[in-house]
């Protein structure tokens, strides 16, 4: 006969290991549901960044402004949601995962990569005459040049000093320039007169306020005015857009960063250190000793007749990192859009003007221009460039600028923003 003390026993030890078997399940399915989880959002970022790498591949495909679903590996497992929007002359891919109640995301900036085709220096448009050299200029890379060719000069007491008038190879170029990337200058364009998916708010309403910084998951917040607006003492930064119908003057006290402007008319004033993107519609004026800093842009876009000359002028001792573009629909030969960059300055990236360029100081990366304007005390000269240094071979493989023409179509990250 079993006594009740050992049958009380007994029954503790069946409680004790019960308790001591159950833990240990618990313990080994929380740890499962555990490394499960943190598998899943590994998984997870691995995916948003697989994601990004489509939307570089496959970006010409991608529509804008709209998510798209794909399933990377088609089996169901690795499905993201891409946006693209235009930023500028850049773009904004987006790559969103979930799993459960797990998420990941990542938003990138991206350009073009400019090392996937050929490294040209100047493409001339064929106006039958010559690309004339004097001075010490120095041109690196391949030039698209006139049938005529390339000659020295001399000018104003110069002559050419150069060791070689084009290092690099000679081709000859068409009478028109490679056509600019329609759906650049679209969607910027149609930024001028409206911006009907943001969040569009009175710049009047933001005069009170010393800092704007608007992160790129939120919707792009628009500062609006339809009269001049003047930025000092004011740091703004992030997703957001300042439109006006009239003027924007950026004051030299003003910080902004990543910001896109759109106006008629824009003016930098001297000494300001900035990172932005500038659109206008008639003229861009850069004063001296302006920093703008990678990636900046400066461009005019210009569509119908113009009362004035559409340009964009960059004075002395200017250093920008990016890119220069002017585009005049309408061409009027009296009145001939105009970009010009004084002595000293330092232009690290692509210049593209539709009409006149009167170049002065240094480019690091390429030049396409329908004419060359030299001026001088005594003449205006065209198709002459004199103490010009252009060298595309010195320009970065890491550098990442704007899909200009319709014949760049790879891209590459520039920087993440989110």
């Amino acid at each position: 006969m079993i006594k009740a003390g050992a049958l009380l026993y007994a029954m503790f030890l069946v409680i004790v290991i019960s308790i001591i078997t159950s833990s240990i399940i618990l313990v080994n399915y929380y740890n499962n549901f555990y490394v499960l989880g943190a598998f899943k959002q590994d998984q997870l970022f691995q995916d948003v960044y697989s994601g990004i790498n489509y939307g570089l591949v496959f970006n010409q495909t991608l529509p804008l402004n709209q998510a798209t679903k794909i399933d990377l590996f088609t089996d169901a497992q690795h499905e993201v949601s891409l946006t693209k929007k235009s930023w500028g002359a850049f773009y904004v891919i987006s790559s969103k995962a979930t799993w459960r109640n797990k998420k990941a995301s990542k938003t990138a900036l991206i350009g073009a990569n400019l090392n996937a085709g050929e490294k040209t220096a100047i493409y001339l448009a064929e106006q039958n005459k010559p690309l004339s050299l004097t001075g010490l200029t120095i041109i690196t890379g391949d030039c698209y040049l006139p049938e005529s060719g390339v000659k020295r000069a001399y000018i104003e007491g110069k002559s050419f000093v150069g060791q070689r008038l084009i290092n690099g190879a000679k081709k000859n170029s068409t009478k028109n320039l490679p056509s600019i990337n329609k759906e650049l200058i679209d969607e910027n364009y149609h930024r001028f007169m409206n911006s009907n998916t943001d969040s569009i708010v009175d710049y009047e309403v933001f005069l009170g306020h010393d800092s704007i910084v608007n992160t790129f998951d939120k919707n792009t917040l628009v500062l609006y005015s339809p009269f001049t607006i003047s930025l000092a003492n004011k740091t703004i930064e992030g997703n957001v857009i300042i439109r006006s119908d009239r003027n924007i003057i950026i004051e030299t006290s003003s910080n902004i960063n990543n910001i896109i402007c759109y106006a008629k008319g824009i003016i930098i004033e001297k000494n300001s250190s900035i990172n932005a993107q500038f659109f206008a519609q008639d003229s861009i004026v850069v004063e001296e000793n302006c920093q703008l800093n990678y990636p900046s842009v400066l461009a005019v876009l210009g569509k119908g007749n113009s009362a004035t000359q559409r340009k964009i002028s960059i004075a002395e001792n200017v250093t920008l990192k990016g890119a220069v573009f002017l585009y005049n629909e309408n061409y009027d030969r009296k009145n001939q859009a105009l970009v010009s960059v004084g002595n000293n300055s330092k232009i690290m990236g692509q210049i593209y003007a539709s009409e006149m360029l009167e170049l002065r100081g240094k480019v690091t990366g390429g030049v396409f221009c329908n004419n060359f304007l030299l001026k001088t005390p005594s003449s205006v000269y065209q198709n002459h460039l004199m103490d010009v240094v252009i060298d595309r071979v010195a320009l970065s493989e890491h550098f990442v600028g704007v899909a200009l023409t319709e014949e760049i179509n790879q891209h590459q990250i520039i920087k993440w923003i989110n």
